[in-house]
Formats: structure tokens, sequence, C-alpha cells
């Protein structure tokens, strides 16, 4: 007889620029390192039986409230508070957490990456489609074993990237190659590109704003102050968060019945004003020598 498959996890990847994602950063403004903690609490528990987790939020709770002990926590409401904020910022999935379901994408994303061989039935609240499941076993490590068949570790057993085909390499440049660059941010472990899918959906959700001279202008910024810079993965959300923060103060606005920018440069439009301005009534008669002619007219 078979040994039934071990659906739960004895450990889970955790990313070393966890602290770079922008949910993270919303967790702890709002909640600090407590909420974090609370977070990686309730992950644990939800690896610890597989990509998902049923169990009330009540109950959970009051797990969690075990686990890190009540000299931290005095009452269960919030844990329950940082679960229920969880959803709301995307790291669980809110529909499935209003079922007594914990489980998020990129909980399930993990999971696959890290059960690559092991053959589990992932059909119950599976939200990834077939394109991400097939993009996480890709992303997995060559040659890994599932550590819910053995006790080994998959980094025991990883491939070295110098033993990739050479054709491999050669492909991704080709699709890279393909991407249009529209501007290139400088970060701490390389360069993101915004290419013109991202440009064109920033561009749709800040239709009054000049969003090509806001992120030219975080160009210069990241290059000036280098320790401003996050990591690649993290840009798009730091891109964003720039982006709101000029729309909010109303900078870089396109006044769309002149056609010209409104630029926000007080100099400038004093200037353009007085040179307007010099230009409408420079055709007009000075009266001081409207006054003369009307004197020697009458002597």
């Amino acid at each position: 007889m078979a040994r039934p498959r071990k659906a739960g996890l004895d450990y889970f990847p955790f990313d070393v620029d966890f602290w770079d994602d922008y949910k993270i950063m919303d967790l702890l403004n709002r909640y600090g390192p407590l909420g974090v903690c609370i977070y990686n609490a309730v992950l644990c528990e939800v690896y610890k039986h597989g990509y998902y987790l049923e169990v009330p939020k009540e109950k959970l709770a009051s797990q969690v409230m075990r686990l890190i002990g009540n000299r931290w926590i005095k009452d269960k409401t919030l844990v329950l508070q940082v679960i229920e904020f969880c959803a709301d910022i995307g790291l669980f999935d809110h529909a499935l957490l209003s079922q007594a379901v914990i489980t998020s994408a990129g909980i399930q994303k993990r999971y696959s990456e890290v059960t690559v061989r092991n053959k589990v039935d992932k059909s119950k609240y599976w939200l990834l489609e077939k394109k991400d499941t097939h993009a996480a076993l890709k992303n997995a490590p060559f040659g890994s074993v599932s550590v819910t068949e053995t006790g080994v570790s998959a980094t025991e057993t990883r491939v070295s990237d110098e033993t990739i085909p050479q054709s491999k390499v050669k492909e991704s440049k080709v699709k890279k190659s393909k991407v249009k660059c529209v501007l290139r941010l400088p970060c701490r472990n390389g360069e993101f590109v915004v290419d013109e899918e991202l440009f064109t959906e920033l561009i749709h959700t800040y239709p009054n704003m000049d969003v090509k001279k806001s992120l030219e202008k975080l160009s210069v910024y990241l290059k000036a102050k280098p320790f401003k810079q996050g990591l690649v993965s993290s840009a798009e959300g730091y891109i964003r968060m720039w982006l709101s923060d000029d729309d909010a103060q109303g900078k870089y606005r396109l006044n769309k019945k002149s056609g010209y920018d409104e630029y926000d440069d007080c100099e400038f439009y004093e200037k353009y004003s007085r040179l307007y301005m010099l230009e409408q009534f420079k055709d007009l008669e000075d009266p001081a020598e409207d006054n003369d002619d009307e004197d020697n007219t009458a002597q």
C-alpha cells in the first residue's frame, strides 16, 4: 500500500526582498513589527497544512496568540484586525477569507515552486491559472527535490547555472530585446525597464499628468541619491507611489484646452506672463507721445 502524499511543507521560501514589498510596508506602517510577526505566524500555519487553511478566523486568532504569547498580544481582536488588513492589501484572498479559508495567489505560487515534483491535488481553492502554475514550475530550481517527498533540501540537488545550454540564454536575450523600453530606472541590483505596456497603463491611470516627465524626474532623483534605490522586484510599486504623490500635489499637469503643459515652475510662468503682456500691448500708442502731438498742432 502506497504511503499517502504529504500536502504540508517542512519549510517555505522567504524572499530576501521581503521588506521591500510595498504590501509588507503597508502592514508595517499600520501595525508595526507585531503585525508582520502575526502575518508570518499565519503563513506557517497555512504551509503546515498545504497551500490553504480552512479554519474559522476566531480559532486561527487564538492559535496565533498562543504561538506568539499573551505577553505581546493581550487580545485576539488585534490578530483578527491584522488578518483582515492583510486581505485588504492583497496578502490574503479576500473572497476566500470570508469563507474561512486562508490562501492567496502568492502563497500558491511559492507552494508550486517547492512541490515541483510532488503530485498534490491542487483543485480546491486554486487561484492560479495554468500558465501561472507552469511559470512557477519553470522558475523552480532545476533538478530540485520536493521537501514533501523526502527530507533532502532542494538546495542540495540544485544544478549550477553554468550547465544550462547556451541556446536557452540566447533565446532569453532575444525575448528581452523585443520589449520596447520607454525609460530605465536605477536599482540596487540592476535597472528596472519601464516598457510600453506599463507606460500605457500609467498614462491611463493618470490622464491629466505628464507621466514621462514625472518618471524622468524620478530617474534623476534615484541617480542623485543611490541610498533611495530599491530592488528591481519592488520598483514598479515605488513608481506607482511616486506618481500618486505627484498627482496628489498637482505636479506636471496637462492643460488639455490649450495643448500646453501647465508648468509648476513659478519663475518660468511669471516670465512667460510678462512676455505675453508685452506682446499684447506693444502696438498701443504711448499716451505721452499723443499729448506732444496735440500740443504741436495747437501751436
